[in-house]
């Protein structure tokens, strides 16, 4: 399953989605989460900026921070996701 949100003008260095999101996961041990940043360059375009993939099992609830990874996995530091993980 994947799902996108829209595209942040005007906010270069600390875009801010406040977006949330609701899976069905059925065999978390087996569930992958992947976050991807891509950079809107036209109406049909992006560029890709980082990604980050974990094991879903490896999440704990509360705010984390989400390093971001080139294509190849080198890290981008200091680039990261500031977000909320919260399951029941």
């Amino acid at each position: 399953m994947q799902l996108s949100l829209a595209a942040i003008t005007f906010a270069a260095l600390s875009p801010c989605w406040d977006a949330h999101m609701n899976f069905k996961i059925r065999t978390p041990e087996l569930c992958l989460i992947r976050f991807c940043v891509r950079d809107q360059t036209g109406i049909l375009s992006s560029e890709f900026v980082g990604q980050y993939t974990l094991p879903f099992t490896s999440l704990k609830k509360g705010y984390c921070w989400v390093p971001l990874c080139s294509r190849d996995g080198c890290s981008l530091d200091p680039a990261s996701l500031f977000v909320l993980v919260w399951y029941s």
